[in-house]
């Protein structure tokens, strides 16, 4: 069974770093380079990578704004169950009122 060094264990971790930022900059030039292979326009790298990030950042606050929404949702049906709930609750106390006022006057 094979086994890492204790002292490759920190180069390990260090080189992992090195090649993802390598990586994070080499990937929006690939990115680049295939939208034009497929018909797009030619875009510089780091253009796309902020474009990217403007429309992702458009994604997550369109589904923020959805849950927000289903949310409101949830609470305004609770709030009706909740009130349709009192209602019958508040009639009920009324009926029982009526019936111990009447006993009252006898």
């Amino acid at each position: 069974m094979m086994q890492l060094a204790e002292t490759d264990k920190t180069l390990l971790a260090t080189t992992k770093a090195d090649v993802e930022a390598n990586w994070k900059i080499k990937k929006w030039g690939f990115i680049a380079t295939e939208m034009e292979k497929n018909g797009g326009g030619k875009y510089p790298a780091d253009f796309l990578q902020k474009e990217w990030k403007k429309m992702d950042a458009a994604r997550v606050a369109a589904e923020e704004a959805a849950a927000g929404g289903e949310a409101l949702l949830a609470a305004a049906v609770e709030a009706v169950e909740n009130d349709n709930g009192n209602n019958e609750e508040e009639e009920d106390e009324g009926e029982g009122g009526e019936e111990e006022g009447e006993g009252d006057d006898e």
